[in-house]
């Protein structure tokens, strides 16, 4: 289901926004000529990535400093070793479309 997420002037304006999309908090963030999201979760302790360091298109999480890519889901190799050993490779992402000024996502 296509989902309207933010315009795309306050988005580049604001370089990440955190935003809800069905109840579920995402971090969305243009990289590029586009635009990603991804759960605004770590997936170690559910800290939130909003509140991360975003440099490029990695974002970090503020607790541990576990590093995850917007773009391909990757999560850093030092991170996957200390916190995710047993857990996800990858974290899910979404590319969204931009349709003038508005931004759209399919979830």
């Amino acid at each position: 289901m296509k989902h309207f997420v933010t315009t795309l002037s306050s988005l580049k304006q604001a370089k990440k926004l955190r935003v809800l999309i069905t109840n579920i908090p995402f971090l969305v963030a243009p990289i590029g000529d586009h635009v990603y999201l991804i759960p605004d979760e770590c997936p170690h302790q559910q800290a939130s990535l909003y509140q991360g360091n975003l440099d490029g298109d990695t974002v970090t999480c503020p607790l541990h400093n576990a590093s995850f890519n917007l773009v391909t889901g990757d999560i850093d190799e030092v991170s996957k070793m200390i916190y995710f050993d047993f857990g996800p490779e990858k974290i899910t992402t979404y590319k969204a479309v931009i349709e003038g000024d508005s931004v759209y996502v399919d979830i």
